[in-house]
């Protein structure tokens, strides 16, 4: 699918984070204590660098814009919020010390359909809804 060019940036990170997601779930299903205990640790070690940093690029550039819109792309953007502070407490609860097979399936399962979502239905809705000068912000801040 073609993406506006400001977003192709956020598109790149969503096919990393499908792919995070996809190995989460494939390790929990697993269900081998030791690779699970491995995969919440490497989460924990990139997750403020890169997935949290991601999420803050979406919060400050996309959704303080449709926090302030009507209609699903506002419902998508607190659903989405919400989604980004669920898994910031899944990734503080693995670097506590819970890194079982069971919060690291949540944890992908939910990093999958957030990314889907977005995807599928947010960008499509900013690339008719935003302004020229929202979609630059976008782009020089990803």
């Amino acid at each position: 699918m073609k993406r506006h060019q400001a977003l192709t940036n956020l598109s790149r990170e969503h096919h990393q984070s499908l792919r995070l997601a996809k190995k989460c779930m494939d390790t929990a299903a697993r269900a081998v204590p030791e690779q699970c205990q491995a995969l919440c640790q490497e989460i924990v070690s990139t997750f403020d660098q890169e997935w949290d940093r991601h999420f803050r690029n979406e919060e400050t550039t996309i959704f303080n814009v449709t926090a302030s819109m009507e209609g699903r792309i506002h419902d998508l953007g607190l659903q989405l919020t919400e989604e980004h502070d669920r898994m910031r407490d899944m990734a503080r609860t693995m670097r506590e010390g819970d890194s079982s097979c069971a919060i690291l399936g949540q944890f992908g399962l939910l990093l999958r359909d957030h990314t889907r979502l977005e995807e599928r239905e947010l960008f499509p809705l900013v690339e008719q809804a935003f302004s020229a000068g929202q979609m630059e912000r976008i782009r020089k801040q990803t």
